[in-house]
This record gives structure tokens, sequence and C-alpha cells, in this order.
């Protein structure tokens, strides 16, 4: 049996597999994909926090909150931000998962070049991220 969560992920990955693709190749990505996106994050988001209020949901915000700063503050690309907030806001797990997968692959690649401003393609780590979130769900539901 599949779970919304699934299924919203589902949804996501035809529309977020392009975007990493055009991020991988040419380095920024379309405002068609990323705006639909980032609208739909912002009022998943509005919606859960009138709907529920528990823990998943503050730090939900909190992490919006800081992604909102650090693209103010030039740290991640528009396009970055944009597609970052809509997963926080439609699936947070997803979320977390692409914050993970981009410092882990940061973190290698300043590394491996020796240059604390090397730059990668950020929607793609959070597509990754997202892949790998939607094979650890089917995973547990297989299992179960």
């Amino acid at each position: 049996m599949l779970s919304n969560d699934l299924g919203i992920l589902a949804a996501l990955l035809p529309v977020l597999i392009p975007a990493g693709i055009q991020d991988w190749r040419r380095g920024e990505v379309s405002n068609w994909i990323t705006i639909p996106l980032f609208c739909l994050g912002v009022i998943a988001a509005v919606l859960r926090i009138f709907l529920s209020n528990d823990m998943l949901t503050s730090v939900m915000l909190f992490a919006m909150s800081v992604s909102t700063l650090a693209a103010f503050k030039g740290w991640m690309g528009g396009a970055d931000w944009k597609v970052l907030i809509g997963l926080f806001g439609l699936y947070p797990i997803a979320g977390f998962a692409a914050l993970i997968i981009a410092g882990v692959w940061g973190a290698v690649l300043m590394l491996a070049t020796k240059n604390r401003n090397a730059r990668f393609p950020g929607v793609t780590a959070f597509v990754f991220a997202a892949c790998l979130t939607v094979l650890g769900k089917v995973s547990i539901i297989l299992l179960n």
C-alpha cells in the first residue's frame, strides 16, 4: 500500500528529475519548473502550519527560514532556494535529505579541490536526495 508521502514524491520526481538534469548540464534551471514548485511548497507549508502543530512543522519552518537567509546572502542560487523551499513544504523529509546530501557533496568537493568557494549543481543534489528518499520509502513498504 502506498502512503500519501510516497504519492507526493512520486508526483514530484517527474518534475524534479528534469530540473536536476538541467542544473547538471547548464548550471541553471527553468523558472517554469522552479516557480510552481516554490509556490506549491509555500502553500503546503502554510497549510501544515494551520493544520498540524507538531515538531516537524517547527523544524521545517526553521529550515525554510535558514534557507531563505542563505539565499538572500548569496550562498545559494535562486533555483536551489526555490526547489529547496518546495521540497520542505511538500515533503519535509526530502528537504532534510536534500540538505544532508548537498552538504556532503559540497564538503567532498571542497576537500577534493581545496577550494572553499567551489560551486556545484545544488538542484542535482536535491533531486538525488529526493530519489533516495523514494527508494528508502519503497524499500520500507516492501519489507513490511
